[in-house]
């Protein structure tokens, strides 16, 4: 992880929490049928998955690693950033075709980055003009699991520029963010970003726990929570996923997951 984080303070955001998880889970989550077909699923059919076997697990593990985009904030902080610079609908186009398949992980960020081509006091505005939003409960979620003594780690395809003023919010030290690293010219000027970052790559999750995994005991337990199929394919190395529902649910994430919360709360027990 470079030591180059754009470290700045969060500002605070305008609202309390990501909105209407509600709303959001009847809007967003449309689960296959066996017949193929495809139903909008309102929350009340969509519970969360053995949330208090879930919230033994996390008690279980000495380390706890999070998702960032979609589960410790509301947003997709590249598509944020797209959206600020003017070129949402075509970064679009490009996640939609990736999602799709069409192109790898990193290909599809190279692709949508000249795209974007942010200069280095745009990502500073961005930060300062549009902060990102905690989801609800995550706050309070990570001091519990800090004053439990576990290690916090974010794992994220993101930006560690984007993603260090959330870090700083959390208490999460920057040594503990593996995020990608946007890099500039001289004259702060977008140049491409680090290849090097196990984050920019697919299977890049998986890889960065294995780092971690070699900071610790070997028999530390790992748990990782996300909202997407990168995160359920951390495990392995990871000991345990659990699916996170509470800003957008992933159908496939969803149907493959042991564990799945829609509130961060849920896995606090009965502290």
């Amino acid at each position: 992880m470079s030591g180059s984080v754009l470290s700045m303070a969060r500002p605070a955001p305008t609202s309390n929490g990501c909105g209407s998880n509600a709303a959001l889970l009847a809007k967003q989550l449309s689960i296959t049928s066996n017949g193929g077909a495809k139903n909008t699923v309102t929350p009340a059919i969509v519970p969360p998955k053995q949330p208090q076997l879930a919230a033994k697990v996390i008690q279980q593990s000495q380390i706890v690693c999070f998702d960032v985009d979609s589960t410790v904030i509301c947003e997709e902080g590249i598509d944020e950033l797209a959206e600020y610079c003017g070129k949402g609908t075509e970064v679009a186009r490009v996640t939609k075709e990736a999602m799709g398949g069409a192109m790898t992980f990193q290909d599809a960020l190279k692709i949508r980055l000249n795209i974007i081509r942010p200069s280095q006091q745009q990502v500073v505005d961005f930060i300062r003009e549009r902060p990102s939003t905690l989801s609800k409960n995550v706050k309070r979620f990570v001091a519990q699991l800090k004053a439990d003594g576990k290690q916090v780690y974010l794992i994220s395809g993101g930006f560690d520029c984007l993603i260090a003023p959330v870090a700083t919010e959390l208490g999460i030290p920057l040594s503990h963010v593996y995020a990608n690293k946007m890099l500039f010219d001289y004259q702060g000027a977008y140049d491409s970003f680090d290849i090097t970052q196990p984050t920019s790559r697919s299977g890049g999750k998986a890889e960065a726990v294995a780092m971690i995994k070699q900071q610790h005991a070997a028999d530390a337990l790992i748990t990782m929570l996300g909202d997407g199929a990168t995160d359920l394919e951390a495990v392995p190395p990871a000991n345990y996923f659990i699916g996170f529902g509470g800003n957008v649910v992933r159908p496939e994430v969803y149907r493959r997951a042991q564990y799945y919360v829609t509130d961060f709360e849920q896995l606090m027990g009965d502290q």
